[in-house]
């Protein structure tokens, strides 16, 4: 084990923790289980990041930003998505689609590390699709 996965532990750590405070605060507030499990996948994706930044840099050197960069980026839009609260959803769905086929286009080598994270916001995107509450359907005959 080297010092980037240390490092990359205790920030994916210090994230879960944050991820369990904050439901803790909410307490049994719809959608918290999806927000749990973005945060998780966020936290798993920084610890992904950081342990393989140095193998990633030694192998692809300055491609490394895009190799490792596309999952942070997917990883952070459906926190986005929450905090403003639009497309929370859908936003987690695509980031989890995307997260995957970014696992597979990557391949056998640091691709299989980024299924946690997808899976990780699949089921989030689950979690915030049956948290949401069913919409009364509209009067037609007024």
């Amino acid at each position: 084990m080297n010092v980037a996965t240390v490092a990359g532990g205790l920030v994916a750590l210090f994230i879960a923790a944050a991820a369990f405070v904050s439901v803790r605060r909410r307490g049994g507030a719809p959608g918290s289980v999806g927000l749990v499990l973005r945060l998780l996948a966020v936290a798993a994706t920084a610890w992904i990041v950081v342990a393989l930044m140095p193998f990633t840099i030694d192998d692809s050197g300055a491609a490394a930003s895009y190799l490792l960069g596309v999952p942070v980026v997917v990883a952070v839009c459906p926190l986005i998505a929450d905090l403003t609260h639009r497309a929370v959803g859908i936003t987690t769905a695509v980031a989890a689609l995307v997260m995957l086929l970014w696992a597979l286009i990557l391949g056998l080598g640091i691709g299989l590390w980024f299924v946690l994270p997808a899976l990780l916001l699949g089921l989030a995107a689950i979690a915030t699709t049956a948290s949401r509450p069913a919409t009364a359907p509209r009067n037609q005959d007024a």
